[in-house]
């Protein structure tokens, strides 16, 4: 038995604690910052000649503000959550068929859906400004909730497409020779077996449907349809900037994903080194 060297492990764990602490700085710094009023932070967050805590800067971003911080929070969350089932359940599906089936040219479908990753949204914003405008679905949450959808589907298929060929197909037979029908295999066969990788595609999808600024930005114009990565950049003023306010609103939207990946931690994980590390 091979013994570890304990100033090895030591020296890591200490690495690990300083990457831990300079990577929880910058949200510490804001986080102090929205407790604190502005005179206190106006030369450093980090200043302690004067001190003191309080909610103020979060009641005036949810209460005191033109566009109160509360509706676009609501409206991140609404097209966070459809933003993230719709692309899990139908690249899920078009998995399955991959998978599954015979499709003329799936090796070519497959490289262009990949090659579809590479493909940055600045680069199709005209067009697809111009075919939500077309079908009327501009300056709607329904118009981000598809751009969402649209956007993830490669990176879903792709990430699905390996979790089902791992998946035995000999229940899915049986099933057959029962009579069941192809809907009815994937919705109560193939779903439930691939479904910690769903959780974990439906998270990181989430997050990146929460977290999302260019799309919004290029389809919504109403306030009262804003997103809260929108509203946030709308709380600086002209002349002075309350860093506060901005530092509160920050917060509120972070500690959506934050508490996401305290609950869900072992789903995020899964997701990041892939179903089969899991299994």
């Amino acid at each position: 038995m091979i013994r570890e060297n304990p100033w090895r492990k030591a020296f890591l764990t200490m690495i690990g604690v300083v990457i831990g602490v300079v990577w929880l700085l910058p949200f510490v710094g804001v986080f102090v910052a929205s407790l604190r009023p502005y005179a206190e932070i106006v030369d450093g967050w980090w200043r302690t000649e004067e001190f003191s805590i309080s909610l103020k800067n979060y009641a005036y971003v949810f209460s005191g503000t033109s566009i109160p911080f509360l509706k676009p929070l609501w409206n991140s969350l609404l097209s966070s959550l459809l933003g993230a089932v719709f692309p899990a359940l139908l690249g899920s599906a078009a998995a399955y068929a991959f998978v599954r089936h015979r499709i003329p040219g799936k090796t070519v479908i497959i490289v262009v859906l990949m090659s579809l990753m590479a493909i940055p949204g600045q680069m199709i914003a005209i067009p697809a400004f111009k075919r939500l405008n077309a079908i009327g679905l501009l300056d709607t949450r329904t118009g981000v909730i598809l751009m969402n959808t649209v956007t993830a589907l490669p990176w879903v298929i792709y990430f699905m497409i390996n979790v089902i060929k791992g998946l035995d197909s000999g229940i899915e037979e049986a099933a057959k020779i029962d009579g069941a029908t192809e809907y009815r295999i994937f919705a109560g066969i193939v779903l439930p077996q691939t479904g910690p990788a769903l959780i974990s595609v439906c998270l990181l999808q989430f997050v990146w449907s929460w977290n999302s600024f260019f799309w919004p930005l290029i389809i919504v114009f109403d306030p009262a349809k804003m997103m809260a990565t929108q509203v946030i950049p709308m709380l600086k003023g002209q002349f002075i900037t309350n860093w506060g306010a901005l530092s509160a609103a920050a917060v509120s939207v972070m500690i959506v994903p934050i508490t996401l990946f305290l609950v869900f931690q072992r789903y995020y994980i899964q997701g990041s080194v892939g179903f089969e590390a899991e299994k």
